[in-house]
């Protein structure tokens, strides 16, 4: 299971290459946005991610704070980054995109405030779980909670409100060359997240193993023996 992160980061660096060819060499110009169309292979798969990871993170807080498991936790906090990772690719691609396509970057509708709202709260959850006071878990969870049910009200946005984003069936109703380069993008950025995320939340276990470790290691001898 260990070697798992380090083959999808391997298959990153075989597919990257490939869908840079794809998306400006392969895939034709859409006609009536142009060349700024190009962004959209970068754009949609780093949202896809985005509220992929901020459901993960939601979960995982939610069992961490029901069973205690460090496992959730330490899953929870690798997810809540790439959230914030993704969030800060989404919010960046997307003005630039919004301000070819309709003149300006911002027009304050329905799915770019949530999303701007989502990616806040996951800054939140990982401000309050670094620099928190202790018993601040349950208020990062509860962030973290909220930021997942986001998640869906994003999605149906366009459908819920009148908003300048495309419907959510655009996807599907792509020409064949531009939906397998989509999808090819999709693989090589969810491949390195999930990647990313593994080695992030190994690397939390650990830290949290080694301060149970130092707190141990600094308790009197009697103290754990009635704690053991």
């Amino acid at each position: 299971m260990k070697h798992i992160p380090y083959a999808l980061l391997a298959v990153c660096a075989v597919l990257f290459p490939y869908c840079v060819q794809r998306i400006f060499l392969d895939t034709p110009i859409e006609a009536e946005m142009g060349t700024a169309q190009k962004i959209f292979y970068f754009h949609v798969p780093l949202a896809w991610i985005c509220m992929l990871f901020a459901v993960v993170c939601g979960v995982a807080a939610g069992i961490q704070l029901r069973r205690r498991s460090d496992r959730a936790e330490a899953v929870a906090i690798a997810a809540g980054e790439m959230t914030v990772l993704a969030g800060v690719g989404v919010l960046i691609t997307g003005p630039i995109w919004g301000d070819a396509t309709w003149g300006t970057p911002w027009t304050g509708d329905a799915r770019q405030v949530s999303t701007a709202l989502l990616w806040l709260v996951f800054v939140a959850y990982l401000l309050v779980r670094k620099y928190g006071p202790q018993g601040s878990e349950r208020l990062a969870a509860a962030l973290a909670i909220f930021g997942a049910i986001d998640v869906p009200i994003i999605y149906y946005a366009v459908k819920i409100w009148k908003t300048t984003h495309p419907q959510t069936g655009v996807v599907g109703s792509l020409p064949q060359t531009m939906w397998n380069t989509l999808f090819v993008c999709l693989g090589a950025m969810l491949s390195l997240s999930i990647a990313l995320v593994w080695i992030r939340a190994a690397q939390a276990r650990t830290a949290m193993a080694l301060d149970e470790a130092w707190v141990a290691q600094d308790q009197p001898a009697g103290l754990q023996g009635q704690l053991s």
